[in-house]
């Protein structure tokens, strides 16, 4: 470490060698604005036309750089002192870029992280690539945190844009479809990340038709905040939902169950506590005594680790050391038996770091004191196993098939509400994760503190919170369309992000990304005082010592502002301080609809602002009159984020542009932080420096021990954002095919061609699954079989004549081409009598209604599937390898029965009765009849194997088949399926079935 620190004072760190190096291009984009003040505005405004041409003459943006951000520049100072209207408010511009803001422009344009403090003018820098990169006339994108702030930074560095001859569009939530395609039209746009995101998904996943689409394309875009968008809610992917028919949960019915067995946990943790407590306070207790009295502790912090009297027990540094010792031990394989039989005595145990809840033995018996077996998940594999080998009829095997899937899915689902409920008791509190509001739950963002209405918990945990809030639990919703955050910007072909705090997740950029950061120096030094935290033993004490600086800087007229971590934590300090008559404003999940306005009056005199940590982002702070004499804001926060990169946004909230200001904050030992990650060397260093109720300590050393627990904390939830990214790169392969397929069909002006390349590829796989060993079975496929299929499949006539094949000639495409061909004949002769028009609609319908269906019950079962496939940890497998096994066997069967429900369709749609009628009079007379009554069963011609959750956990649990006609072996492939219309991966650019396919 002191070699590293020499090396870096000897030659610079990596920033300030990339910052050397971009020098010289800050220098030739000055010279060209000097070279601009010359100009005309009607010549400087010509400059955005004549770079245009440039670049369709095939010069480089790289190339048009330093001309491109010089006129932006010199706009801007020819801008320098108008009045522009922003949201209603008119604003004087007063910007012009610096030096330091032209280097973070340079490195957006380059597809990186520009790291610039609060104050520095991001807003500003990201004008100067957006212009650059809007010359190759694709659509530029800006990503910013909520829709007020895209509103007024369309209208107010908008406003460069425009005067530069560009055009600006903004998105909103409450906008049509058609005021969206419009703002996606203009040269930049900006926008939310959920409103990017849900417009991709509506476009992909739901349009009927191309005039339908609202974006252009996934060009450049550049994330305003990017640490918050692209790592804080990347954990929540961005899901359209529709209701399910049936919904199957439990939580009514079990919740009286769940408040008993929370009860009696209670009660029982607490007499351990009580007993423990009363054991350790005497003098003298032998080695046996105090062990049973640490074990009864252990068991709290396995049964309630919140426990009220339990934490206060926990603020002993002797006793909360042995309790970490002796879990610790416990852990271990040693102690193995010794851990179960403790989670024996009681009724559920409670995971806090993975948040998590398990039903123990004791709540088993508890909930269900006569069914000894109701929370064992049957064996399914073995249960249909030993089914085979019983003398029953298929009928009868088939029934029982059905009433062991059936208990297994009860069992199942019980157990997974159960567990929910006990997460949403003892896991997540009101006023901290979630609010009330209207009769509803809304989730509270755990990194901004705003309310994010519309939103639920996945897993049926936001119905297990309704049902514990007793308000309406609302409907089971299944997915219809999704994407992860990290997904869908990956898809851009240029991505940038600026933001105050990215150096700290600068590994994780890179390595998801392949983003770059760069600490941007500032235009002035910071002169903001950064104090050492104070550390106190209770929450209680913390927060008398936080009110009283708050009393102490209000007093001498210095701004304060107080950064909490929840709704429940604003509202205590808040009554806390109006019991001492100091005015305030509170900024929380509650009131985010004064956000922008409540943070600009941060910096006045005397203000004092609570607010949860990110409130305000994006919104500047100025110091007021008479407030740099008192040492400008002051920014206390009531304890420290799991990341240290939120507490560095709190501070950052104060010394901008040179200003003064300070910081500090407060530490308790019954803060989550400290009793999850850092109770061991916490505990030591509370035993060295032999703290006291109700003192206080500050210790750079102190800093140093909860940062150590911060970056814990910053790996464990990397950890979890990579394996999470892992499962959804599975399945966002899946959804790239299918949306790409889905694009073709609405943009494709031949749908005549696309209908018949499916058929094609249909015919041809049936055809394909159908082939035997012609020297066993003397014809080289299945006629019946195939035949069936034809016949099920195709109403137009097929019969037994148009398989026959010569001896020794039979190709699978030569068979294809045959039975295509009848197919085109029928075809042909059913649109005779139809609108040509109407019967290329009717051909994308066809196609648009065989893909969606199908994809909803692909996610439904890969939701599933995501749920179960952690089980196969317990036979030794790799659930990730199994997840990706099992995943492209159930996308290969989405694939061939989305080809066969388009065959399946083709014949059973017109657009007129006269045309069908035209078509069976077409058949031969002996067909019509059979072929007519088809039509009255499409429904039942049409059904196919299921592609929802069963397939997926047929093959977890079971290789067996169900009843009926015996199932092909699937064909595995090493590589993924090449279609016959695909392009040949030979790179030849011929149609597979043209190439290699043959």
């Amino acid at each position: 470490m002191k070699f590293t620190a020499f090396l870096k004072k000897l030659f610079g760190s990596k920033h300030d060698r990339t910052v050397k190096k971009l020098l010289p291009l800050v220098e030739r984009i000055n010279q060209f604005e000097t070279e601009y003040q010359q100009l005309t505005e009607e010549q400087l405004i010509a400059k955005t036309e004549e770079f245009r041409e440039r670049v369709r003459n095939g010069e480089k943006l790289d190339d048009l750089l330093p001309e491109a951000y010089a006129a932006v520049k010199n706009a801007c100072r020819r801008m320098y002192g108008r009045t522009i209207s922003v949201t209603g408010d008119e604003i004087v511009w007063e910007m012009i870029p610096y030096d330091v803001q032209l280097l973070g422009a340079i490195h957006l344009h380059s597809g990186g992280i520009a790291e610039m403090q609060t104050g520095e003018g991001k807003t500003l820098v990201a004008i100067m690539p957006l212009y650059l990169n809007a010359l190759s006339c694709r659509n530029c994108q800006l990503v910013t945190t909520n829709d007020y702030l895209a509103r007024r930074d369309s209208e107010w560095v908008g406003f460069i844009l425009r005067y530069l001859g560009l055009t600006v569009g903004c998105i909103q939530h409450d906008m049509t479809p058609a005021q969206r395609r419009a703002e996606y039209a203009k040269d930049v746009t900006y926008g939310t990340n959920s409103e990017f995101g849900f417009d991709y998904l509506r476009d992909m996943g739901m349009a009927r038709a191309k005039e339908h689409l609202v974006q252009r394309d996934h060009f450049f875009v550049i994330i305003d905040e990017v640490d918050n968008i692209l790592i804080d809610e990347a954990r929540t992917p961005l899901i359209i939902s529709g209701p399910v028919p049936d919904s199957s949960h439990q939580y009514d019915r079990l919740k009286p169950d769940i408040e008993k067995l929370v009860r009696k946990q209670t009660q029982l943790c607490t007499e351990l506590v009580q007993e423990a407590k009363a054991t350790l306070s005497q003098e003298g207790v032998d080695d046996d005594a105090r062990y049973e009295a640490i074990m009864k502790l252990t068991k709290v912090r396995l049964g309630l680790p919140k426990h009220k009297q339990y934490l206060r027990l926990m603020e002993e540094p002797e006793i909360r050391n042995a309790v970490d010792k002796q879990e610790l031990q416990m852990h271990s394989d040693q102690y193995r038996g010794l851990m179960q039989e403790i989670k024996d005595t009681l009724y559920f145990t409670i995971d806090e770091k993975h948040h998590d809840a398990d039903l123990g033995e004791l709540g088993r018996v508890t909930l269900r004191p006569d069914d000894p077996d109701a929370f064992v998940i049957p064996d399914l594999a073995t249960q249909f196993a030993d089914l085979e080998n019983e003398s029953l009829t298929d009928e009868e095997r088939r029934a029982k098939r059905e009433s062991m899937q059936k208990r297994f899915d009860e069992r199942s689902e019980m157990l997974h509400n159960v567990s929910q409920l006990l997460r949403a008791y003892c896991l997540y509190e009101k006023e901290v994760q979630y609010i009330i509001q209207d009769n509803k739950v809304i989730i509270v963002d755990e990194f901004t503190g705003r309310a994010m209405p519309g939103r639920r918990f996945s897993e049926g945990l936001h119905s297990a919170l309704e049902a514990k809030e007793n308000v309406t639990i609302e409907g089971e919703t299944q997915t219809m369309a999704t994407v992860t955050i990290q997904n869908y910007f990956r898809m851009y072909e240029k991505l940038a992000g600026m933001t105050g705090t990215a150096e700290t997740e600068a590994n994780e950029f890179h390595d998801i990304y392949k983003l770059d950061v760069l600490v941007v120096p500032t235009n002035r030094p910071c002169v903001r005082e950064d104090y050492d935290d104070r550390v106190f033993k209770t929450r209680r004490e913390k927060y008398r010592g936080i009110v009283e600086e708050i009393r102490e800087c209000h007093e001498r007229g210095q701004p304060v502002l107080l950064g909490t971590i929840s709704v429940d934590v604003s509202e205590i300090l808040s009554r806390m301080l109006r019991r001492m008559r100091i005015p305030h404003n509170v900024l929380n999940a509650k009131y985010h609809q004064q956000e922008a306005e409540i943070i600009k009056l941060a910096g006045q005199r005397g203000a004092v602002t609570i607010a949860t940590n990110m409130a305000g982002r994006g919104t500047d702070i100025r110091l007021g009159a008479g407030v740099k004499e008192v040492g400008g804001l002051h920014v206390i926060g009531s304890e420290r984020h799991d990341s240290r990169r939120i507490d560095r946004q709190l501070r950052g909230r104060c010394a901008r542009q040179g200003d003064p200001g300070s910081s500090r904050f407060y530490v308790s030992f019954e803060d989550d932080l400290m009793r999850l990650f850092g109770s061991e060397r916490i505990g030591k260093l509370m035993e060295r420096f032999g703290l006291q109720e109700g003192e206080e300590l500050a210790h750079p050393l102190l800093n140093r021990t909860i940062e150590g627990a911060q970056r814990k904390v910053e790996q464990h939830h990397y950890s979890i954002r990579k394996r999470t990214l892992q499962y959804d790169d599975v399945m966002n392969k899946q959804r790239e095919v299918i949306y790409a397929r889905r694009r073709e069909i609405l943009t494709c002006e031949d749908t005549r061609k696309l209908l018949f390349d499916y058929l094609d590829t249909s015919i041809y796989e049936r055809v394909r699954m159908n082939l035997r060993d012609e020297k066993n079975s003397g014809y080289p496929f299945d006629r019946e079989g195939l035949l069936k299929w034809l016949q099920q499949t195709f109403p137009i006539g097929f019969n037994d004549e148009m398989l026959e094949v010569e001896p020794g000639s039979f190709t699978v495409e030569m068979l294809t081409d045959r039975l295509l061909k009848r197919v085109e004949e029928v075809y042909q002769a059913k649109e005779k009598d139809e609108d040509p028009e109407a019967v290329r609609w009717l051909e994308r319908q066809v196609m648009l209604a065989a893909h969606d269906k199908p994809w909803q019950e692909h996610l439904y079962a890969m939701d599933n599937l995501r749920q179960e496939i952690s089980l196969q940890s317990y036979g030794q497998r790799d659930p990730l390898v199994e997840y990706k096994r099992v995943a492209r066997e159930i996308f290969d069967e989405l694939i061939s029965t989305i080809d066969d429900e388009i065959a399946n369709n083709t014949f059973r749609s017109a657009t007129s009765l006269r045309a069908l009628e035209n078509m069976l009079a077409a058949m031969p007379r002996r067909e019509v009849h059979r072929e007519a009554a088809q039509f009255d069963t499409a429904g039942a011609t049409a059904s196919r194997q299921p592609v929802g959750a069963a397939a997926g956990q047929q093959r977890l649990s079971t290789n067996s088949g169900e009843g009926g006609p015996p199932k092909i072996a699937p064909f595995q492939r090493e590589e993924p399926k090449v279609g016959r219309n695909d392009p040949c991966p030979c790179g030849s650019g011929k149609k597979y079935k043209k190439c290699h396919g043959q």
